[in-house]
């Protein structure tokens, strides 16, 4: 045996074995501590964009990805503290010749993304371009991408591989929501019916213009219908005034059901800087009872003006409902 270890070849290919095993050992072991500590810190990074793309947040389900596209990692049902689903996120993930993405998108029931952030984001060229690319897609519908502003040119592979995976992301959330054809159909449930005149116990005001009542196939009521509207500065530099117009489905325990924002009929700034904050905001309103509803104490996020005068609304029908 000791003579076998004299031959050079025998010895130096033992050695070789010996370092070889050893460091197999060490990143092996290396690997099982870091592993888990890389995989806490995603999911951490994933929760927290969960938190900055779908105001309102409280909690969320995981929902299967099966037929989704590979691209897409995962996607959950957004829920607010009322346990009402008030949109859905989808995490996407890719890689091209410059680095890979991930990023995490929340679409509403109606398709309208309400917001958007890279969770992790390595490319060569043009990194904080490619960020404000992404934001100009917030407010946009998910199936008909219409960026809000001039998308910024240098990172054209970049922008190729987040416009493909917002177009993966339409495929994911068209097998996810199979919207109605009827939008409020989702707030008073299948085979409701709409008075066609107005509540005649109903008195306009100059803020709550229409009421209606909302029946079930067995004509008994089941809740109502009212469409309210306001005027308010929302650009205080400026000086800019205008109107929205706010559609509110109620039960009748005065639960908000729904609430519709038009974009068409929103005289605010319509940009992705404001009016998708303020529709994921409307979004978050859903399962508070309109008798109790007081607002958001934190308005410091963008669009205050808009969201005060949703409160203010929202409060006034609290007041006015009965």
């Amino acid at each position: 045996m000791k003579k076998l270890f004299e031959k050079p070849l025998f010895h130096y290919t033992f050695v070789l074995t010996v370092v070889a095993l050893v460091c197999g050992i060490l990143i092996g072991a290396v690997n099982a501590i870091t592993s888990p500590i890389i995989l806490e810190n995603v999911r951490l990074a994933k929760v927290e964009a969960y938190e900055r793309v779908l105001e309102g947040i409280d909690s969320f389900v995981e929902l299967d990805t099966a037929n989704d596209p590979s691209t897409i990692i995962s996607k959950v049902e957004g829920k607010n503290s009322s346990s009402a689903v008030i949109g859905y996120i989808y995490e996407a993930y890719t890689t091209n010749k410059f680095g890979y993405m991930r990023l995490v998108i929340s679409v509403n029931a109606a398709g309208t993304i309400l917001g958007a952030d890279f969770i992790e984001i390595n490319q060569t060229y043009n990194v904080e371009g490619t960020k404000t690319n992404l934001s100009l897609y917030v407010g946009s519908s998910i199936s008909d991408l219409s960026p809000s502003g001039d998308l910024i040119t240098g990172a054209t592979g970049s922008l190729t591989a987040h416009q493909l995976l917002l177009a993966d992301v339409a495929i994911a959330h068209a097998n996810t929501v199979i919207a109605p054809a009827d939008p409020y159909e989702a707030w008073f449930g299948a085979g409701y019916v709409m008075d066609a005149e107005v509540d005649p116990t109903f008195t306009p005001t100059s803020n709550i213009l229409s009421k209606y009542l909302v029946r079930n196939a067995s004509n008994e009521i089941i809740g109502s219908f009212y469409h309210l509207t306001g005027s308010s500065e929302y650009n205080s530099e400026e000086g800019s005034v205008g109107a929205i117009h706010l559609y509110v489905g109620l039960s009748t325990d005065g639960t908000i059901l729904g609430l519709d924002l038009p974009k068409e009929e929103y005289g605010h700034s319509t940009t992705s800087a404001f009016y998708p904050k303020v529709a994921s905001y409307v979004a978050s309103i859903v399962g508070d009872n309109i008798e109790s509803f007081d607002g958001q104490d934190d308005l410091s996020a963008g669009a205050s003006n808009s969201r005060t005068l949703v409160d203010t609304l929202l409060t006034l029908l609290g007041g006015n409902w009965e």
